[in-house]
């Protein structure tokens, strides 16, 4: 197996890195403030690298780059700013399932759109009963002619305040689920509470409720089949939700491994900097380690999804990247914390944000506990 990126993805991994640093990193301040203006003109400008459409088809807007080129974004993204690689992994959300299984329109209406920065979404999915556990929702799409009638509440929805359409999972039968495209602005949306998690209070990832009271879409808005909802949720929720998970995981596992080193090489103790004290150094060598052995399942969910594999052929090895990669992020910020001393939990170092962040992916996209049930169900059947 040929390890290395191709010129193209090195090329791809020079420009984030460029864009990262002259163009996010001057403006994390701005970023974390609780209140303001949603930074529209960074999504504009993702738009504009083509970051937002690294995965999805040219014929809606995208690039075709792959699944490879995403990690890469998400990976780089991260290092810098966990809000944005987590805004990357939502813009792309609703736009590969719509791409792959949405309706005709809104393949060639929406998703040049999100490609192009101008447009966004999400997949609303998680309700109080439901989120890992997507058969416990509640909220119902039921049929009305040619309309569907949807009720219910979902919450820990991502930008919430800020989306232009909605896609919501709703139950449409006993042990059936439909996945339809509800535009903003449409009567009987009412957008509820802010959510308050660490991660969640800076302008830059809002998240909160969303409440549909009676809101009639039509039958053209249904993503996949009527009653078949899960397929394209499932679909994108792994492509995307897990193994973006993964890849902003690996980007903060790096970032504060990075950061532990350099501190290490500069901080003197006993008369010496402490990368020369034993106990610094095995640290070092096992966040080293987790940090490469993340990467390499991140990137081999991603490789073998660009070699065709469908989404359900590789469950196992992209709940493996996220499982692996959202531990080891844990691990290594809180040794790099260590390393740090007290520093590490002052936020002018760095190290304490990257942490908090971490502690998100844990249960972003399916708590690591599913994802092994995951893996254990896929060993049990081999």
């Amino acid at each position: 197996m040929d390890f290395n990126f191709t010129r193209e993805q090195e090329m791809l991994r020079n420009m984030v890195r460029e864009f990262v640093q002259k163009e996010l990193a001057p403006r994390i301040p701005e970023f974390d403030e609780p209140e303001g203006e949603w930074p529209y003109d960074v999504f504009k400008r993702m738009g504009q690298l083509g970051l937002v459409g690294l995965a999805l088809p040219k014929e809606f807007g995208g690039n075709a780059m792959g699944h490879v080129a995403l990690m890469i974004a998400w990976e780089e993204l991260a290092k810098v700013s966990s809000s944005w690689a987590s805004n990357l992994r939502g813009f792309a959300l609703p736009a590969y399932a719509i791409s792959h299984y949405g309706p005709a329109w809104a393949q060639k209406e929406i998703v040049p759109k999100i490609c192009r920065g101008e447009m966004q979404g999400n997949m609303t999915l998680t309700e109080d009963v439901g989120g890992s556990d997507m058969g416990a929702i509640r909220t119902t799409c039921l049929r009305d002619g040619d309309d569907y009638i949807i009720n219910g509440r979902k919450i820990m929805q991502s930008r919430y305040s800020i989306l232009d359409f909605f896609c919501p999972i709703c139950r449409s039968g006993e042990k059936s689920y439909t996945f339809v495209i509800v535009p903003k602005g449409t009567p009987g949306i009412e957008l509820g509470r802010r959510e308050n998690y660490i991660s969640a209070m800076t302008k830059t990832l809002p998240v909160g409720e969303v409440m549909f009271n009676n809101v009639r879409v039509p039958k053209e808005n249904v993503i996949g089949e009527e009653g078949k909802g899960f397929r394209p949720v499932l679909a994108a929720v792994g492509a995307i939700g897990r193994l973006g998970g993964a890849g902003i995981s690996l980007g903060l596992a790096e970032a504060a491994y990075e950061k532990a080193l350099h501190y290490a090489k500069t901080r003197h103790l006993y008369g010496k900097p402490i990368i020369e004290l034993q106990v610094i150094r095995w640290m070092l060598v096992d966040m080293e380690t987790r940090v490469e052995t993340a990467k390499y399942f991140c990137y081999y969910a991603s490789w073998l999804l660009d070699q065709g594999k469908k989404v359900s052929e590789v469950a196992k090895e992209i709940a493996r990247a996220k499982v692996v990669a959202s531990e080891t992020a844990l691990d290594v910020c809180l040794k790099a914390i260590e390393i740090h001393g007290a520093y590490g939990t002052t936020p002018e170092f760095g190290v304490i944000q990257k942490m908090k962040s971490a502690l998100d992916q844990i249960t972003a996209a399916g708590s690591n506990q599913v994802m092994k049930r995951t893996i254990a169900d896929a060993i049990a059947s081999e």
